[in-house]
């Protein structure tokens, strides 16, 4: 299969997120570098990945996902597009989306039949909202495959250290930044040490600076890692930044330097430690406000009463404050550019300036530049106040910004249950979405928030909608093993009989990843035991995954062994191409059809020869496998291995 330049770097590229404000949440190797490179790769990267293929044997979605693009990429020391498709079918059937797109790609350059199944999972991405598969399906084209460039690989060895940090393992995080380097920013111009910052990885940071990370690197909102320490929770990572010299007064695009962005969230130890380092007091964003005036109209009376104490000052009037908020809709600065005065009124909560616009004929929708509508604004600016005046003006709750979401969706999916309730409480409906957009009660699932959740039921939230891949909320609770939001989803009337469109069922997902509590729970809400047309047994799941645990315990349960997956396979067949003896053991001793045939003819035996697993042969001929069945070929087990010379099994089976 040929492999092509762009699609790794532009689905890497998209795993990271930003929102415009201040801060929101090959070739083959040659020359004299090559033997350097080859040696990192298969010591210390080798090393690293361990971890990696631990989290994705556990199920962690994210993990699946960036494991396939090693795969397929080259960076893993022994390239695989088998492994790559393993573990990127394993994350797409988790409605990841862009597991699913770089699925598309893999596939996309192989035989017809290949060809067929990268335009399903392109479908399959586009529907699940992911924005480069949307455009793909509209100029009707395949996308390119993932890249074994260089310039693939340090995208990759990037995200993989990003992934490294979230997990904290300083080991792990050492390697990856020997492959990576410090200095590998993203598309938003966020380097290694910015996410360490924001994971509030102590260990990450320490190694990021000791490997000489610039610890002024400013984003392309101008934003310092010291600038995120100061808003974050972590006083160790602050004062690891400040030790390692970063600038105290440095300024973002719009003027804040790090003091302002501890005033605005209330950090009262921060500023402190700030103001120690050197922290200018007298200083003035693009807005005219001050540290003291962020700190009021915030609401952090005791973080402005600090700065006062230390010579600080308030050029806003305290009537202005008092009554204002000190909004001045028409000096949005530099971050609001083009903004109607109407948004930027919202994005501070500000009710009585936007009723006072609004009464004064601002339109109700009018968008941001961005394609944000106030309403959009004040969801992702956590405003709930100036909800009630926007939608009394006629503001449209289902409108939606250029990647789908509408307000409720956004508010779902980050937690903002102040924002959700103010929604409902005006007569917003729970199930409001965009063209293209997850429904609001998959979206709080995702983001295992039980309150959202709970609100979005108690407001009549059908909780069976399904995103376009038909994954329900139920499905991914029983994948995550979110015990509480699954008893609250199936005491809202959660169907556990719903499929998604690869015929997975809520215990199918709870059989890939989640925990064998969970299986019972859906089995005691009346979760079908038996496979059908529509069904795929979730005991194929857990055999994908190499969950013998969870294998025993749903045959044990009265799922039947011998189930039928889509080709004629049985678990067992499927188990034996794997070569992985435990399960295959589990299902031999749980009453399986060892001779089974699958549409091809092939038994499990058959299969185990020809990937060449003796030790699965071993165990089949021990159950009672017959040597002697043949495939629609007519070939059978012993043919195909003297065909493949393969002298022990060759003797094994010549012995049976």
């Amino acid at each position: 299969m040929k492999l092509r330049l762009s699609l790794l770097a532009a689905v890497i590229s998209g795993c990271v997120s930003h929102t415009p404000a201040t801060v929101m949440r090959h070739g083959p190797d040659s020359g004299p570098s090559a033997e350097a490179k080859a040696s990192l790769r298969t010591k210390q990267f080798s090393a690293a990945l361990q971890e990696l293929r631990g989290a994705a044997d556990h199920g962690d979605v994210e993990s699946e996902y960036l494991l396939g693009l090693v795969y397929a990429s080259g960076v893993a020391p022994e390239a695989s597009l088998a492994e790559a498709r393993r573990w990127l079918e394993a994350a797409a059937n988790k409605s990841h989306p862009k597991a699913a797109l770089a699925l598309s790609g893999l596939l996309a350059d192989g035989s017809g039949q290949d060809r067929a199944a990268a335009e399903r999972w392109l479908t399959r991405a586009a529907s699940e909202g992911e924005p480069m598969a949307v455009k793909l399906k509209a100029t009707h084209s395949l996308p390119l495959s993932p890249s074994r460039e260089a310039k693939g690989d340090a995208a990759l060895a990037r995200e993989l250290l990003v992934w490294a940090i979230r997990h904290g393992d300083g080991e792990t995080v050492g390697a990856f930044i020997k492959v990576a380097g410090v200095e590998n920013a993203d598309e938003f111009g966020r380097t290694p040490l910015q996410y360490a910052v924001m994971s509030g990885s102590d260990i990450a940071v320490q190694h990021l600076l000791a490997a000489r990370a610039d610890a002024d690197h400013a984003d392309r909102f101008g934003v310092t890692p010291l600038m995120l320490a100061a808003e974050a929770e972590s006083a160790s990572v602050l004062d690891e930044l400040i030790k390692a010299g970063a600038d105290v007064n440095g300024k973002d695009s719009v003027g804040d330097s790090a003091l302002f962005y501890a005033a605005r969230v209330g950090r009262t130890d921060h500023a402190q430690r700030l103001i120690a380092a050197g922290g200018a007091l007298d200083q003035s964003n693009s807005d005219g406000w001050t540290v003291v005036d962020v700190a009021s109209k915030n609401g952090h009376v005791e973080t402005a009463q600090v700065l006062k104490k230390a010579g600080a000052t308030e050029h806003l009037k305290a009537r202005v404050l008092r009554e204002g908020g000190g909004v001045d809709p028409t000096r949005g600065g530099e971050l609001y550019r083009g903004w109607p005065p109407i948004a930027i009124a919202a994005s501070r909560n500000d009710a009585r300036v936007v009723a006072d616009l609004l009464a004064g004929g601002a339109r109700a929708d009018e968008p941001t530049p961005q394609r944000d509508t106030p309403l959009l604004v004040a969801a992702k600016y956590r405003a709930p106040a100036v909800i009630a005046p926007l939608l009394k003006a006629g503001a449209n709750p289902a409108s939606f910004d250029g990647s789908g979401e509408t307000p409720l969706g956004y508010a779902a999916a980050h937690g903002e249950v102040e924002v959700i309730d103010a929604l409902l409480q005006k007569g917003v409906s729970p199930d409001t979405r965009g063209h293209m957009e997850e429904p609001p009660i998959l979206r709080a699932t995702r983001a295992h928030d039980e309150d959202a959740v709970k609100h979005l039921i108690d407001a009549g939230a059908n909780v069976n909608l399904r995103s376009g891949g038909g994954t329900s909320a139920l499905m991914v609770a029983a994948g995550s093993s979110d015990s509480k939001i699954l008893d609250l989803l199936l005491s809202g009337g959660a169907s556990v009989e719903l499929t998604d469109k690869a015929g997975g069922d809520a215990l199918w997902f709870a059989a890939d990843s989640g925990t064998e509590e969970i299986a019972d729970r859906l089995l005691a809400a009346g979760a079908p035991v038996d496979s059908n047309r529509k069904q795929e047994s979730p005991l194929f799941a857990a055999v994908r995954a190499g969950r013998a645990g969870m294998l025993e315990h749903l045959i044990r349960k009265g799922l039947s062994p011998n189930a039928k997956g889509a080709s004629g396979d049985t678990p067992i067949i499927s188990a034996a191409a794997r070569g992985d003896t435990a399960l295959v053991t589990v299902l031999v001793e749980g009453g399986a059809t060892i001779d089974e045939q699958n549409d091809s003819g092939n038994t499990a035996l058959i299969v185990a020869v020809r990937e060449g697993h003796t030790n699965v042969c071993k165990i089949l001929l021990k159950g009672g496998a017959n040597t002697r069945v043949r495939n629609k070929d007519r070939i059978d087990a012993l043919d195909t291995a003297k065909r493949r010379n393969m002298q022990e099994i060759v003797a094994m089976l010549d012995a049976h």
